[in-house]
């Protein structure tokens, strides 16, 4: 098409979003990629194939196919990416669990294997508290810090108070599970009230605030929590609780009439009604299927009975929300639970801590388990034959469990004697018992000779 001023216009078709936007090293790619002036390149059917490899697939998520639709891989199917719902990496010290929880991690939200450890970073660092959450556990870690609990409001100025505050898990279970029931509405010119109000509602879900102000033309009113079933607020003045009916204001943002309900409480409706309406103005855009990932770094260090409760039951991949038996609870706090099928759990454990033998059964039975164990040729190791000497007396004395991780002996600094002296004595004084005779007779063993007390490394 040609405009009144003369530019040249093409038409073009939407197709889809990126989901790795930095382009930079498809430059050389003239062929499958504008380059210089170009805005557009055209795609032959000869060169599709290579298209489909170097750009479509990687940075789009979809595969383009000659003479007919595109396939995309952004239909949700479980298995959609070759990894379990619920692994966990185990094995010793230092052989690159927590550094694999990375690598899995964004393979899972982005369908894609990335070459680049300094790229997966960056990609799990932008992810971090969106559709990644990562944390460690501890002795103390209970159920109200993972699912939900009860805090203490102190800030009130009143008497001693109790707020609902969700957990990391919760938390993320919701960003998932808001995601995949957007993911199913069709293409039509309104978002679906359940999208709206999750965003609305957010927030004070998420525990960045602690109440949602709604506008009123002379005044305010403050969301101070949600339920199941009714939304509570206060008054600008005023300390009383109030409610209004969620089905009530889904009717009035679906049919779009004001005028459902009469009364006081009208009043109270409408703005938020309007708050809705101007959020569910769609762009045309359909909502994509994502995954989501939570990290449990050392997860067998707290009592998982008490941090998992119920949850325990509803992360098998049958009762989660597209499950054959989608099951679901209801938390102390009233609130309805169910764990969604588009998001994963990782969990590292190390086993010089305690062997999977010794494990929660019923964790067992609901994880796959992926061994990490030492591997003296793995690239950028150093010293790797001393260490497979080390490890081999190791296994003799305590076995594999308790091996030096390949990781120890890595680094763009490594010093064998720094190594020896501040990270292998160190680890095998925890796991004899300050045995120094046997540690001595280990090293021995192993070509290395050492003196005085602390022990270390003769020079």
């Amino acid at each position: 098409m040609i405009g009144s001023d003369g530019w040249i216009y093409k038409e073009v078709e939407f197709v889809k979003n990126p989901v790795k936007p930095n382009t930079k090293d498809l430059k050389d790619k003239g062929t499958i990629y504008p380059s210089g002036n170009t805005t557009f390149a055209r795609i032959k059917p000869d060169i599709l194939a290579e298209a489909n490899k170097k750009l479509f697939v990687p940075y789009f998520n979809v595969e383009f196919i000659s003479g007919q639709t595109i396939k995309s891989y952004s239909t949700f199917k479980p298995s959609m990416v070759n990894t379990p719902l619920n692994q966990i990496l185990y094995g010793s010290p230092g052989t690159g669990k927590t550094y694999h929880t990375i690598t899995k991690a964004v393979e899972i939200i982005t369908g894609q294997i990335i070459d680049s450890y300094k790229d997966l970073v960056n990609i799990f660092n932008q992810n971090l508290h969106k559709q990644i959450e990562f944390i460690t556990f501890h002795q103390n870690y209970s159920y109200e810090d993972f699912i939900q609990g009860l805090r203490p409001d102190t800030d009130n100025g009143k008497e001693l108070s109790f707020e609902k505050k969700d957990g990391v898990f919760k938390r993320i279970a919701d960003r998932a599970l808001r995601n995949l029931k957007a993911s199913k509405n069709p293409l039509n010119n309104k978002k679906s009230f359940d999208l709206v109000f999750d965003e609305l509602i957010q927030p004070l879900n998420d525990g960045e605030v602690k109440e949602v102000e709604i506008k009123m033309k002379k005044t305010s009113y403050y969301i101070t929590d949600v339920g199941d079933k009714s939304i509570e607020f206060r008054k600008n003045i005023g300390d009383s609780e109030h409610t209004l009916s969620i089905n009530t204001l889904r009717r009035m943002y679906e049919s779009g009439e004001s005028d459902i309900i009469t009364g006081g409480l009208k009043h109270y409706y409408r703005p938020i009604l309007e708050i809705l309406l101007e959020k569910g103005k769609s762009n045309l855009t359909k909502v994509e299927l994502q995954n989501y990932v939570i990290v449990i770094d050392e997860i067998n260090r707290a009592n998982i009975s008490r941090v998992f409760g119920e949850l325990i039951t509803l992360i098998e991949e049958d009762k989660r929300s597209e499950g054959e038996i989608p099951l679901s609870i209801i938390l102390p706090s009233g609130d309805s639970f169910i764990v969604p099928s588009n998001l994963y759990i990782i969990g590292t454990m190390n086993t010089a801590d305690k062997s999977i033998a010794l494990l929660d059964i019923a964790l067992r039975r609901r994880f796959e388990f992926v061994p990490y164990y030492p591997n003296h040729l793995t690239e950028g190791v150093n010293d790797g034959f001393l260490l497979e000497k080390i490890n081999a007396e190791i296994q003799k004395r305590k076995g594999y469990d308790f091996t030096i991780g390949h990781a120890y002996f890595m680094g763009d600094n490594y010093s064998l004697e720094k190594t020896i002296n501040n990270k292998v004595i160190p680890l095998l004084l925890e796991y004899f018992m300050n045995d120094e005779r046997e540690i001595i007779s280990i090293l021995k063993a192993s070509d290395i000779e050492v003196e005085g007390w602390p022990l270390k490394m003769k020079k």
